[in-house]
């Protein structure tokens, strides 16, 4: 009996070759997930031009969604954490920003890069120590 070609099998029923449907160097190439990501990547970067060497000592992440339920002093779902770390540690603490609630809350919102712009500016200022007024540089 005569072997199937891999051809013949992949092109069942004109659905055509497997593979990706856009190549990767059109725009709708990048998720979701990837614009948010360099939204905040921009605010941040700018936030480093602006402020210098006061951000040094802190680590930034993105998660999808908070892994536990809010503190008994957040009202409803977080938009963003600072979790302090001790003192003698090289990094003074993180800041983790959630994509999923802060998605959320931007349909509600006119402007969503000033809204992104709140949320890191309010998390520097909690984790500086400071005001957000004294921070922001809009």
């Amino acid at each position: 009996m005569p072997r199937r070609s891999h051809a013949r099998r992949r092109d069942r029923h004109g659905r055509g070759f497997r593979g990706p449907v856009l190549p990767m160097s059109v725009p709708a190439w990048r998720t979701r997930a990837d614009e948010f990501d360099d939204l905040l990547a921009w605010d941040l970067g700018t936030y480093r031009r602006h402020l210098g060497n006061k951000m040094e000592r802190f680590d930034f992440a993105v998660m999808d969604v908070p892994g536990h339920d809010p503190a008994p002093w957040e009202e409803g779902i977080p938009l963003a954490r600072f979790l302090p770390f001790e003192r003698p540690a090289r990094i003074h603490g993180r800041i983790i920003f959630y994509r999923m609630p802060i998605l959320s809350a931007l349909r509600r919102e006119a402007d969503p890069r000033l809204f992104i712009h709140d949320v890191v500016t309010s998390q520097l200022a909690t984790a500086l120590g400071c005001m957000p007024e004294d921070i922001d540089y809009l």
